[in-house]
């Protein structure tokens, strides 16, 4: 997890290891529900606001249409890899529905976060999704009506990072998503 946001509060991190927070997870469900792990540190999940579903829905729908036969579009569930276990917003994985029954998925093609009062918190998860070899990362600014994405992961950064403003197209499996549209309203 990045110093420069957590030096400001003066926090002292513990760092747990995912098998460690799994076993808290199952043993104390009600309570880590709203939880998630980012580079072995325990962050409790913000309350989504309407504008968020609103993005998310959107986003989603939009994908929809050009998601390609051989991928599965995800919301809010998880996935794991090094020390995070993450649940984004949205995710787009290889396989099938089934491949995911006994496991979460190790990485994704593309993994999408709706920000509207998180946006610090989701540019945070850029090191974990890169680290993780997610092909691609965005994030949604709803208040800039823009995208950031991330893209070519190498180690732990992505060596090309784009904005995409509300007049913009976004390629995607050969195709865009027009964020005119999207944003339009």
């Amino acid at each position: 997890m990045s110093v420069n946001l957590l030096e400001s509060k003066n926090i002292k991190l513990t760092k747990i290891s995912r098998d460690d927070y799994a076993l808290l997870c199952r043993e104390n469900p009600e309570h880590y529900k709203k939880t998630e792990l980012l580079e072995g540190v325990i962050v409790d999940k913000m309350t989504k606001s309407n504008l968020h579903d609103y993005y998310s829905q959107i986003f989603f729908d939009e994908i929809q249409k050009v998601l390609p036969k051989g991928y599965i579009l995800r919301t809010e569930k998880g996935i794991n890899f090094n020390d995070s276990e993450l649940e984004p917003d949205i995710s787009i994985v290889k396989g099938k529905v089934q491949d995911y029954k006994n496991n979460k998925p190790s990485t994704a093609t593309l993994i999408i976060e709706i920000s509207v009062s998180s946006l610090m918190y989701d540019r945070e998860k850029v090191k974990a999704y890169a680290k993780g070899f997610v092909d691609e990362y965005w994030i949604v600014d709803v208040s800039s009506k823009c995208v950031e994405v991330y893209k070519q992961p190498e180690e732990d950064s992505y060596t090309q990072k784009q904005i995409y403003t509300e007049e913009g197209e976004i390629p995607l499996f050969g195709k865009v998503l027009s964020l005119k549209q999207i944003f339009g309203e």
